[in-house]
């Protein structure tokens, strides 16, 4: 008989809501702070440049002296690849994306000398070509844009670079190629940032002549009326994001010509309140900011008073602490019978990683919402942004071990033996404790935030290593006394040291071992179990690069002899 698969699915959700309620567990949970993580530098310094959104990936276009360079950052993989120029070089642009395209619009030619324009190109990421559009009814530069319902609002701004601000706001339809006219914004401002929540537009700041605003105003596009909301706590020119409904705005000037701010102010439309944030790790203004699962990416901009040089390069990524939780809680790349067991010991707790409902942010509570979010996936491989690395070691001949989540390939050295079904999970790599081993680049550095490092291994010897970071310290490792698991990742200050678990690892079975850093905690797993944890004011490390199977400066009895396979590192914090 043919089963309706929407209805195998409640049956599961019934069968698994039932288990739970007859549990009833209750544990501490803990919140997630929010952090900071640098990744790779975009290939070109630039301050002013504008940042959008399309299938995942952001693209940086134009900035500081009518750049007509675009450059796009793969946050799944931390790349940047160059792409086809914009036709028309500028800075002080605004450009936004609808329907899978990017509208470039208005702007400067250059700095100092330029000439406001009034240019619209569209760019199709998929084509990597552009095309002219409608011109906007009269030039413009220092403007914002955001869009709702498919429609472009373009506000604020300038007419040239020595007038005065204006209060402009004017409607682009992409389906049509067609400006309107719309409704003035109350404060006329140059250098405004415009965001949406729940389809209203929110100009936030920008400058008068000379001094910035701490100036919030509301546009409603249906009606096409404004409405005063409260100021932000300073004056400035920051660049914004939502994140879970949230304004956050970043940085920014509090006056023409004066240094770029430190500051992060979260606003909560829904109540019309803001709270002070913790400062950004450095000076930033003129900025690009754009959210991707869940994750702001601050891009670019300079942190030097007037005239603003040296420009930035770089990527800071922001997690507000309420990102989307995978729901692959242990890290294994699919959704089964040991998620639901780890959504059990957790049940009627905070537990971050497991309150994945209501979408997409959770209500800081586990309950039957989520289990009937994790029904949805049960049984399925899934897609998850935060691993950033991973070795699966099932290849069955040659010296590369490839990297399913991104582009980190590693070398494999010395000779081991590929055992195509002789692993735990599908096949695994074979060393002899002599000189084989894995050797990766630069995957993650553990002094940048949160992350998880996990991989499934049978046999090794005491002293021996699974993972090390170069010239650095050991991850993972047996012990050189009773080969039981430890790490050396540590902090670098005078409380910090080793931690040594007392769980064997050496012997002959297999085990899945990791350390899991959740910013103040570091904790040892095996085979689902935390063996070992400590508390760390911070963790140590570098960009080095990883070896798998040998120590950090492969010293001989170092090396590991047995197989090794499913090598996972995430980005963030995995209950194993």
């Amino acid at each position: 008989m043919k089963t309706n698969n929407s209805y195998k699915k409640t049956k599961i959700t019934l069968i698994v809501v039932g288990l739970v309620i007859a549990i009833m567990l209750t544990s501490a949970g803990s919140a997630r702070a929010a952090t900071w993580t640098q990744k790779t530098p975009m290939p070109t310094a630039r301050w002013d440049l504008s940042t959008s959104v399309v299938d995942g990936k952001i693209y940086a276009i134009g900035g500081l002296g009518g750049l007509k360079k675009v450059e796009e950052y793969n946050p799944a993989t931390d790349t940047w690849t160059e792409k086809a120029d914009m036709p028309t070089g500028r800075i002080w642009l605004a450009a936004s994306a609808v329907d899978g395209k990017i509208y470039a619009i208005g702007g400067d030619t250059n700095w100092p000398g330029g000439t406001t324009i009034a240019t619209v190109e569209e760019y199709d990421p998929a084509t990597d070509t552009w095309m002219q559009k409608a011109d906007m009814p009269g030039p413009r530069g220092a403007l914002s844009t955001s869009v709702v319902n498919g429609k472009i609002y373009a506000i604020g701004g300038y007419h040239n670079h020595s007038g005065s601000p204006v209060s402009t706001v004017e409607e682009y339809d992409p389906a049509t190629d067609t400006w309107t006219q719309k409704a003035d914004m109350p404060t006329a401002r140059s250098w405004p940032s415009t965001i949406v929540v729940d389809g209203k537009i929110y100009a936030v700041g920008g400058y008068t002549t000379s001094a910035g605003l701490p100036t919030v105003e509301e546009y409603d596009p249906v009606t096409d009326t404004w409405t005063k909301k409260a100021d932000m706590p300073a004056p400035g020119t920051p660049s914004t994001s939502v994140v879970d409904d949230k304004i956050y705005a970043f940085g920014g000037g509090a006056r023409r010509g004066g240094p770029p701010l430190w500051s992060l102010f979260e606003y909560d439309p829904a109540t019309d309140t803001w709270t002070v944030k913790d400062d950004m790790p450095v000076r930033m203004q003129g900025m690009g900011t754009s959210v991707v699962g869940g994750k702001i990416y601050v891009i670019g901009g300079s942190s030097a008073p007037y005239p603003f040089s040296p420009y930035l390069s770089t990527v800071w990524e922001y997690d507000t602490g309420l990102g989307v939780p995978s729901p692959d809680f242990n890290g294994d790349g699919v959704v089964d019978g040991a998620d639901i067991s780890i959504m059990v010991d957790h049940w009627h707790t905070d537990e971050p990683s497991c309150d994945v409902a209501p979408a997409p942010w959770g209500d800081d509570i586990v309950d039957v919402q989520d289990l009937i979010v994790l029904s949805e996936y049960l049984l399925e491989d899934i897609y998850d942004p935060t691993l950033v690395a991973h070795w699966a070691l099932d290849e069955t001949e040659g010296d590369i071990a490839f990297d399913s989540a991104g582009i980190n390939d590693a070398f494999v050295v010395g000779g081991p033996v590929w055992q195509s079904d002789g692993g735990l999970v599908d096949g695994a790599l074979q060393l002899d404790g002599v000189d084989d081993v894995v050797v990766a680049g630069p995957v993650l550095n553990p002094a940048y935030g949160p992350f998880s490092v996990l991989a499934w291994i049978r046999g090794g010897a005491a002293g021996q290593t699974v993972i090390s970071e170069p010239g650095g310290v050991n991850w993972l490792s047996a012990d050189p006394l009773e080969g039981s698991l430890m790490t050396k990742l540590t902090s670098p200050g005078r409380f910090g040291g080793p931690m040594l678990s007392q769980t064997n690892i050496t012997d002959g079975n297999w085990h899945r071992i990791g350390l899991v850093w959740d910013g103040l905690n570091r904790t040892l797993y095996v085979d689902s179990i935390a063996v070992a944890q400590d508390t760390q004011d911070r963790l140590g490390g570098s960009d080095n690069g990883l070896y798998i199977g040998t120590g950090k400066a492969m010293a001989p009895g170092t090396y590991f002899s047995g197989l090794i396979d499913d090598v996972r590192i995430y980005n963030r914090v995995v209950i194993p």
